[in-house]
């Protein structure tokens, strides 16, 4: 039986997660590479209820081939919350986006999820990630903010981060969760609606995660959950999500090291 999370404590234990890392670390305040989605948007509504609005930085970090609702959206989630923003656009013009059919070279690899992308195809979407990060990692330095990382277990486990790019971060508030408690826990905080019902999406591929998945976040994470117990299934969806779950392992790893 899967435990009932309480969406007012987890909030509460959250806060004072944010509240007692930030003094062991030495940081004033925290940084937040805020992109209009749900993820991002409640890391900065914790860090706010934390340590107050004027102690978290919002870094909109938009590249080429963005959707430019995605920077409205994150304007708009910082002005709801009080946070001070910083728009640092990201050119990835020399990695040549626009060279790639997506149709027919990425789109087909991203809805089988039948192995990794081939590296000339996933560098670009790594270096917009990575890139991201050093713009994130500039600014958390240059104002002693912690770089706040806002991955949540779903992600995590299925693979869609790059370990050195928005995998990295100082303090992770929701790595703990799957993607449906963190939407549970957003609506107890009071994220907009227009947030809680945008489509999941990383920003990165023109994919929902529903599309990439071809399944509900929700049956994902329940799948997730079972794998994690060593309960093990006989259909598609399953194997589908172990398999994601087997591919991505190196990237959860932390480096090798002689022993």
């Amino acid at each position: 039986m899967n435990k009932i999370i309480d969406p007012k404590l987890e909030c509460e234990k959250i806060i004072e997660f944010i509240t007692s890392k930030n003094k062991l670390l030495g940081t004033v305040g925290g940084v937040v590479g805020i992109s209009g989605g749900i993820d991002s948007t409640i890391c900065a509504a914790l860090i706010v209820k934390a340590l107050g609005p004027s102690n978290c930085l919002g870094i909109i970090i938009p590249a080429l081939d963005s959707n430019p609702q995605d920077a409205e959206d994150a304007n708009k989630v910082a002005e709801f919350l009080g946070i001070k923003t910083i728009y640092h656009p990201l050119n990835l013009a020399e990695f040549e986006f626009e060279d790639r059919d997506f149709e027919k070279e990425i789109k087909p690899l991203l809805l089988s999820m039948n192995k990794l992308l081939p590296p000339q195809i996933e560098l670009p979407y790594i270096m917009k990630l990575r890139g991201r990060m050093n713009i994130i990692t500039y600014y958390a330095r240059k104002n002693n903010y912690f770089q706040c990382q806002t991955l949540e277990k779903t992600e995590w486990m299925l693979g869609w981060f790059d370990k050195f790019g928005d995998g990295a971060g100082d303090i992770a508030p929701i790595f703990h969760s799957y993607k449906t408690e963190v939407r549970e826990l957003a609506k107890r905080i009071g994220v907009p609606d227009f947030i809680l019902n945008r489509s999941p999406t990383s920003g990165n591929y023109p994919l929902t995660d529903e599309e990439e998945l071809g399944m509900s976040l929700e049956e994902a994470d329940i799948i997730l959950k079972k794998l994690d117990k060593g309960i093990v299934e006989e259909n598609r969806n399953f194997k589908k999500i172990e398999r994601m779950v087997s591919i991505s392992k190196s990237k959860r790893e932390i480096p090798l090291w002689i022993n």
